[in-house]
């Protein structure tokens, strides 16, 4: 099947490039390129914050800079595959039958679902080839986080379809790429790496569950039992409502106590750059909150996903500009 579909992607050349793009949801890609980008910048501000460190090798080996690029191509390239796969198993379970809301890949016609169940297979394969040569270069931990997250991915429909599909992003694009990218890094286990973590993985689980709170009535007759469904539509919109605000007062905490960008857990130089940019990180987070509001008040949600996946993008954004202006003045 992979074979005839090589052949149907590449030589036949039925769907363009941009068909092929769309098809990935690339609008969800900021949460992969977070959870590479975010890590590591973290790590670099603790290295220039403790130079002393012997265990921080980092920054000036273009080698480094490599690695980290090529594990960033590989865990957006696990990213479009857990899309299109995640696409085809809710067409499959009758989940996705409008395409005016949810994905439109297959109701809308853009692949048929047995192209995109290929296509995601073939992205997944590239995916996992792609890690293993980042494992051969980084060591074999890295090899160790790859087969955790390859099989998170392909399990992911049946962790979603049992109310685990939330826990599944949050160790996919959360735990697993910031202590990747921390051994990248330091040639370490690097735990403290975790600091920064809720600063963007919670985000990341948002995009899933304002998907899965839109949709928790037409899944409950698919048949399926998301986290959603399980918890009810007032406890979603709290939950909801935690997870996009929690990265924003984690680092507001994380520069009151000083416990931040650190190897040792803190760091006194690290302040105002991180508060700047939790403050402006909180215009999305008010849209987005009074969208959510919108679900027991009659109003439609029907992309608080996509707009959930734009505040992760400028969270990134923002957060990436608090790091990089923090190692410039030390």
């Amino acid at each position: 099947m992979v074979d005839n579909g090589l052949s149907f992607l590449l030589i036949n050349m039925k769907y363009t490039p941009k068909t092929l793009l769309i098809a990935t949801r690339p609008w969800s890609f900021p949460v992969s390129i977070a959870a590479v980008l975010l890590p590591g910048l973290y790590v670099w501000n603790a290295a220039v914050a403790h130079s002393a460190a012997s265990s921080v090798s980092i920054g000036a080996s273009l080698h480094t800079a490599l690695m980290l690029l090529w594990t960033l191509l590989s865990i957006m390239l696990i990213h479009a595959a857990s899309n299109l796969w995640s696409d085809y198993f809710d067409y499959k379970k009758g989940v996705d039958t409008d395409p005016s809301i949810g994905s439109p890949t297959i109701t809308g016609g853009l692949l048929t679902a047995r192209d995109t169940l290929i296509y995601g297979i073939i992205l997944l394969a590239i995916a996992v080839l792609n890690g293993l040569a980042v494992a051969w270069g980084a060591g074999w931990p890295l090899l160790v986080f790859g087969v955790i997250g390859t099989l998170l991915v392909i399990g992911y429909p049946l962790m979603k379809f049992h109310a685990l599909g939330d826990l599944d992003i949050f160790l996919t694009f959360g735990i697993l790429p910031t202590l990747g990218t921390a051994f990248i890094l330091t040639g370490e286990l690097l735990w403290s790496s975790l600091w920064v973590t809720p600063m963007f993985a919670t985000i990341t689980v948002a995009v899933l569950h304002a998907n899965n709170t839109r949709d928790y009535i037409r899944d409950g007759q698919a048949g399926i039992h998301t986290f959603a469904m399980l918890i009810g539509a007032r406890a979603s919109q709290s939950i909801y409502y935690i997870e996009i605000w929690l990265p924003l007062l984690w680092s507001a905490l994380c520069v009151g106590l000083t416990a931040f960008a650190t190897t040792e857990g803190c760091n006194p130089h690290f302040g105002w750059p991180l508060l700047i940019a939790s403050l402006i990180a909180a215009v999305p987070a008010v849209r987005n909150s009074r969208v959510m509001a919108g679900l027991t008040h009659g109003g439609p949600i029907d992309t608080l996903d996509q707009f959930t996946a734009q505040q992760q993008l400028l969270n990134t954004l923002l957060l990436t500009i608090a790091f990089i202006t923090q190692i410039l003045i030390g």
